[in-house]
């Protein structure tokens, strides 16, 4: 029993770190003011929108993190969702539009 809770343990801890390692790999993500002052502006969508497109792309997923990232010269909503076996699937939101950019 110890051992099936240590495998599970270090299996949440590796998918976290991916979905650390995702977000940062795509550039700047905006701290929560910053997140805030955008969604403000009306430039980007809301965070609760983006994560409710995320979550009709992978269905019974949980959502972990959701981060607003510069990728390039755009604002993109970085979403890691967690499924029931175990993978991590990153869902790309372009932030201004709120549509689907990539599923991975």
């Amino acid at each position: 029993m110890r051992l099936v809770c240590l495998i599970i343990a270090l299996w949440g801890a590796m998918g976290a770190a991916y979905a650390q390692s995702a977000s940062a790999a795509l550039g700047n993500c905006l701290p929560p003011r910053e997140m805030q002052e955008a969604v403000a502006s009306k430039g980007v969508v809301t965070p609760a929108s983006a994560v409710m497109t995320a979550r009709r792309q992978v269905p019974g997923a949980d959502v972990v993190r959701a981060s607003l990232c510069r990728n390039s010269d755009a604002l993109v909503y970085v979403i890691m969702a967690l499924q029931k076996d175990g993978r991590i699937v990153q869902v790309m939101i372009d932030g201004s539009s709120g549509r689907v950019r990539s599923v991975k």
